[in-house]
């Protein structure tokens, strides 16, 4: 469909992937394919639409004053935040399985390919992709936690040393004030940890979804000495979805219980789904601009992909 793309199994790797290019590009590639992305994206909108209204999804959550009443409101809204967590995820998985082949391979996705299907493919990209999603959480809660541990053993050590030399020291109070501090400043340095180490990672799902057997260690070693320009190039192109969808969020749920709530809840499913659409498509163009004997697995979908 697109043999730009295409890059020959034999071809050098470039030595530094594009930021502002890749991220055009993501976009290039989008606005460029309207039918294909109806094609795909039609079926999972509608589960996706349906699942956000069958769980209320984007109604606000009320603030009851009786703290029982509390503890079973956030017990039972616990359970349907993971059901529909897993159930999106899921939908999310089968589309970008479809997604990276039409992104990476160029085939149209017609009879042979459905836009949703249960298979291999899918559940194994849905396995790595939660394996990947907790290891973005521990890397962020391991890197603010280790840096809030350092900066209180500093402060031992200086408490130590003060009360050695002078007999005074900061009183807990401060203490606890300033590891709060540190702990807030951390996050934002936590966050982009776990973007690299995770973004390097991620180029292990388009392998997956083309049906490549390629390994996280395979997927860091190839991404090598581009994960900044990786983490950046994601930002780039995912940081004004995510404002949409915040604004979509923020409006639709001031709308619960308005005629408005549905309309809008469609909306803000579509934003979402385009979120999961642009994810796959730069997943795609870092695959092809760095590991490109991925396209070399099959230039037509497989029988299992049919």
């Amino acid at each position: 469909m697109h043999d730009r793309h295409r890059i020959d199994a034999g071809a050098t790797p470039p030595a530094r992937l594009p930021v502002w290019g890749t991220a055009l590009e993501c976009y290039r590639f989008l606005l460029g394919h309207p039918r294909q992305v109806a094609r795909v994206a039609w079926l999972p909108l509608a589960v996706l639409f349906a699942l956000n209204m069958l769980f209320d999804t984007f109604r606000p959550t009320p603030e009851p004053t009786d703290p029982t009443v509390a503890m079973a409101e956030a017990s039972s809204l616990l359970g349907a935040t993971l059901a529909s967590v897993l159930i999106q995820s899921a939908v999310a998985a089968m589309t970008l399985v479809v997604w990276h082949r039409l992104v990476m391979q160029g085939y149209e996705v017609g009879a042979r390919t459905v836009p949703m299907r249960v298979g291999l493919s899918e559940i194994r990209y849905l396995l790595r992709w939660m394996l990947i999603s907790l290891m973005f959480l521990g890397i962020m809660a391991g890197t603010v936690v280790g840096l809030v541990m350092l900066a209180f053993a500093v402060m031992v050590a200086m408490q130590a040393v003060s009360i050695l030399a002078a007999g005074g020291g900061m009183r807990l109070g401060e203490q606890g004030e300033l590891l709060t501090v540190i702990g807030e400043v951390s996050t934002p340095l936590a966050v982009l940890a776990a973007i690299y180490f995770t973004t390097r990672l991620s180029l292990v799902l388009p392998a997956t979804a083309t049906g490549k057997p390629t390994g996280f260690d395979h997927a860091w070693d190839v991404s090598r000495g581009n994960g900044l320009r990786m983490a950046l190039a994601s930002l780039i192109v995912m940081a004004p979805v995510q404002l949409v969808i915040f604004a979509l969020l923020k409006l639709t749920g001031s709308m619960a219980g308005n005629l408005l709530y549905y309309p809008l809840g469609l909306l803000t499913s579509a934003a979402l789904l385009m979120m999961i659409l642009v994810t796959g498509t730069v997943l795609s163009l870092f695959s092809l601009g760095l590991d490109p004997g991925q396209t070399a697995a099959m230039s037509e979908p497989s029988e299992s992909a049919a």
